[in-house]
């Protein structure tokens, strides 16, 4: 009886207390209505805020055309989600305050719910704000095809291109065929139907993916990895050539379907040192047997006797009639009763003149598209004076080549004849820096006009013919016979001396160089520099070195006061004390060289752009403050860069462009109390930048 009694009194007691904690509860949220409230407005700005930044990290990426991860959709469609639910919550709210404010008397129990969600949501929301911390909201998604050629420049339906294209075909299907090779003269026609092939290879889903690589004369491993590697998606960052092949091998072996067109050979390519699994024919591996290799080249016995290929298409001159079919698509022209004697005439001359070249007939019937008469005489009337020279046998074709050249503007003739200089795939970031500094661009009055203008002529250029897409939308490719032409021109428009792929033995005699106001030695193995250059009407001079131990003299600028344009590639400068000579340089490139010491370019007055990209630089002095003009730093790459002095940045008041990918990271954070003698990002704010944190970004 006392055990029932004593259980019973138990069971009072808590149910008393169940009692009590709940009734309390309860007033603790009559008690905390306001509290609640107020923390859970705080507890949702807090997140806006985060989902702001997600949302600026999204955008970015969307811009760099990459692909958001689904978790981050699914975190963004929570916070949309709970962010409709707080704002029905206030519209009840507010409901509530209205009736309160009529009966004068608050609804307990309305309120006490209220209180209740208000306190649960702001739960919610932390919740919802500590599942944010993504380690990537996107990834690179590779190129889904190769760009299509517009309908009026390809080769399509002219009888014996479809003919060529269609045997290409026809050994790419065939199982026991893994590398074919496509011959033919320069300008022929031969790039234009590699690119048909991937069209055609495409539209019928022959193969899963098809990618194409320029090789041309200026062999270079690296390049030609980078370029497959980025129609892959597939970042290959090595510096060691061995350690990329090796990785993008790897990569290759996961294709079971591939078309892979190597573009434009001129020498023996070792595809193993590339990192091409699939092409030894006497050990062909199952895993890969759908990939295949094409390659193109002005050399049959290259292709026949190192390449090994396994089936040799060549590819002639356009027949007259075909030459002409194509001169009257590109150009528009209707050769028919409705068009005048003496254009159809015209048309005829210059289709002979192109001696079935297809590169020729599209580069002059570019030229001529939408011209009147008179514009047609003209150029009909240069091509009676030809400029005769042999390009790898071919006669003629110069003065269709030049004539095209002479129909552009003074502008961009210039920027054609500073590209031809350059490499075979200019980079638009150095043809914007080199025209920044020779003034090239018309009525540029800040870097952003000039990159637009750079961009522009660019394209305008790629319409004409007279230059071509490349790997990448950060270069553009000039063909070779193009370049030849241009080449020849220099000496007399440009006068510059040019040397490329090979040593220089010997300086030009000092009368030459008093004329020359360019030197360009592009990947030259120069093994010293006299201890001054004698050039007084020098504008501009590139070296890029293939020797890394070459050292420039101290007094080598001394008597070239006139540069506007000055850039090393590959050398080791432990000072450049001339530099004071150069008051007129406007543009200064130190790309991948050892650098010890820069003060000096403190004395460059008029200096707008700076660029050290992939040099060993460790520190920028603080005296670079006095470059006020400057409207450019280019520290891409610069691994090595750990200190950036303080309010340096900020004292380039016409900074346009930074530029910092894989660069310096070491960021003084404002109001920390850490020992950083270092830049901050907030010395960025008022300055008129574009901060570029991807490969080429402006």
């Amino acid at each position: 009886m006392d055990i029932t009694c004593g259980t019973l009194s138990s069971l009072v007691d808590k149910f008393r207390d169940l009692v009590i904690d709940l009734t309390w509860e309860q007033l603790r949220y009559l008690f905390q209505y306001h509290r609640n409230i107020k923390q859970l407005n705080e507890r949702l700005v807090e997140l806006i805020d985060e989902r702001s930044s997600i949302q600026h990290q999204i955008d970015e990426a969307t811009n760099n055309l990459e692909q958001i991860e689904d978790k981050v959709h699914h975190w963004l469609g929570k916070v949309d989600e709970i962010s409709e639910q707080i704002q029905k919550f206030h519209e009840e709210e507010s409901q509530e305050k209205t009736e309160c404010s009529v009966t004068s008397c608050p609804n307990l129990w309305l309120r006490y719910k209220l209180s209740k969600r208000a306190k649960e949501m702001a739960q919610e929301v932390i919740e919802i704000c500590r599942k944010r911390n993504f380690d990537r909201v996107s990834y690179p998604v590779p190129p889904v095809s190769m760009p299509e050629l517009p309908t009026s420049e390809s080769n399509e339906g002219i009888g014996s291109r479809t003919q060529i294209v269609n045997q290409i075909m026809e050994h790419l299907h065939n199982p026991s065929v893994s590398i074919a090779g496509l011959c033919g003269l320069g300008g022929v026609g031969k790039t234009t139907i590699a690119k048909e092939v991937a069209k055609k290879a495409k539209n019928q889903n022959m193969f899963e993916k098809v990618i194409m690589a320029t090789v041309s004369n200026e062999l270079n491993v690296e390049k030609i990895q980078g370029q497959i590697a980025e129609n892959l998606g597939f970042q290959l960052n090595e510096k060691s050539e061995g350690v990329r092949a090796r990785r993008l091998c790897e990569r290759l072996k996961l294709e079971k379907n591939m078309l892979l067109i190597l573009d434009d050979l001129w020498e023996e390519l070792d595809l193993g040192k590339v990192g091409i699994p699939f092409v030894d024919v006497g050990s062909y591996s199952k895993k890969n047997e759908g990939c295949k290799i094409l390659l193109t080249s002005r050399n049959k016995m290259l292709l026949l006797n190192h390449m090994k290929c396994q089936e040799i298409i060549e590819v002639d001159v356009l027949s007259e009639d075909e030459a002409l079919e194509l001169f009257k698509r590109i150009s528009e022209l209707p050769l028919d009763s409705s068009t005048p004697d003496n254009l159809i005439s015209m048309a005829n001359q210059i289709v002979r003149k192109c001696h079935g070249l297809t590169l020729a007939i599209a580069t002059a019937a570019k030229a001529l598209r939408g011209k009147n008469l008179d514009e047609w005489q003209d150029f009909c009337k240069r091509l009676n004076h030809p400029l005769r020279r042999n390009i790898t046998g071919i006669k003629e074709v110069d003065a269709i080549l030049k004539s095209s050249y002479d129909c552009l503007s003074s502008e961009k003739k210039r920027i054609f004849l500073l590209s031809a200089m350059l490499s075979h795939d200019p980079s638009i970031d150095d043809l914007l820096m080199f025209s920044m500094g020779l003034d090239i661009l018309d009525g540029i009055e800040n870097i952003e006009d000039a990159r637009i203008g750079v961009s522009a002529a660019v394209s305008n250029l790629k319409a004409l013919n007279l230059f071509l897409d490349s790997f990448s939308s950060h270069y553009f490719t000039i063909h070779d016979v193009f370049r030849d032409v241009v080449l020849s021109i220099t000496p007399n428009e440009l006068n510059a001396f040019i040397v490329r792929h090979r040593s220089l033995k010997e300086w030009p005699d000092k009368d030459k160089l008093e004329d020359y106001k360019g030197i360009c030695l592009q990947e030259s193995d120069i093994n010293d520099l006299p201890e001054e250059l004698h050039g007084p009407r020098l504008e501009f001079f590139l070296l890029d070195s293939t020797e890394r131990d070459l050292a420039i003299p101290r007094m080598f600028f001394k008597s070239s006061k006139e540069l506007k344009v000055l850039a090393f590639t590959n050398v080791h400068i432990s000072s450049l004390p001339s530099l004071m000579f150069l008051q007129k340089l406007k543009t200064l490139c130190l790309h991948s060289c050892f650098l010890e010491d820069i003060i000096e370019v403190r004395s460059l007055k008029k200096l707008e752009v700076l660029s050290l990209a992939y040099s060993e630089i460790q520190q920028l002095p603080v005296e670079l403050a006095e470059l006020t003009s400057l409207q450019m730093l280019n520290l891409a790459h610069c691994f090595k860069l750990k200190v950036i002095p303080p309010k340096l940045l900020s004292s380039f008041n016409k900074l346009g462009v930074l530029l910092m990918e894989n660069s310096f990271d070491q960021w003084k954070v404002e109001g920390s109390t850490e020992a950083n003698e270092n830049a901050s990002l907030d010395e960025l704010k008022g300055l008129p930048i574009s901060l570029g944190m991807a490969d080429g970004q402006l």
